[in-house]
């Protein structure tokens, strides 16, 4: 993977508008909200994809993954604010029910690879990525991957209202 400064516009100029649109926003909202952007190029036998990482510059934590190319068209959220509750405001509690299922089901290292039946982890099959971050929420117990995160595809009929609720309140959760 080639790190290279790659604008994400450069990217999102093959999308259809609404996906544009909204790709220049929440661009616009993390660089405006003290992300820093890192921009790399994938390009081998399988795939060229722009992917643009965005991380708090105050906490040092992965807001979310953007990936434009021929693998797919997709963002990649984090959950610290609701990983690490800080007594702010919870974007679980807006969630519609299809992604808060989706959420609450756990993303990336998935049960028995790097966690046991019982969500502590497991030492025989640790996870490249490291431990998966448990939370509860209303009695449901979940998890995510620190590496892989929530993934969404990015098209037309995507709810970005949602996804940039999500960001905003990720861009301002404080440790």
């Amino acid at each position: 993977m080639a790190i290279v400064k790659v604008d994400i516009n450069e990217y999102a100029s093959s999308q259809p508008p609404k996906v544009r649109a909204w790709l220049s926003a929440v661009d616009k909202l993390m660089r405006d909200g003290n992300c820093r952007v890192v921009s790399s190029v994938v390009n081998n036998k399988k795939r060229t994809d722009g992917k643009f990482t965005y991380t708090s510059k105050r906490t040092k934590k992965s807001v979310c993954i953007i990936n434009l190319g021929t693998s797919g068209n997709y963002i990649s959220m984090r959950g610290n604010h609701f990983i690490h509750p800080n007594g702010k405001e919870n974007i679980l509690d807006e969630l519609p029910e299809d992604i808060f299922g989706f959420v609450i089901k756990g993303a990336g290292c998935e049960l028995g690879h790097c966690l046991n039946l019982d969500y502590s982890v497991n030492q025989d099959n640790y996870c490249v990525h490291g431990n998966a971050e448990v939370f509860d929420y209303n009695g449901q117990k979940s998890h995510r991957c620190p590496h892989n995160g929530w993934r969404f595809k990015l098209i037309e009929t995507t709810n970005f209202e949602i996804l940039s609720r999500w960001i905003a309140l990720e861009v301002t959760w404080q440790k």
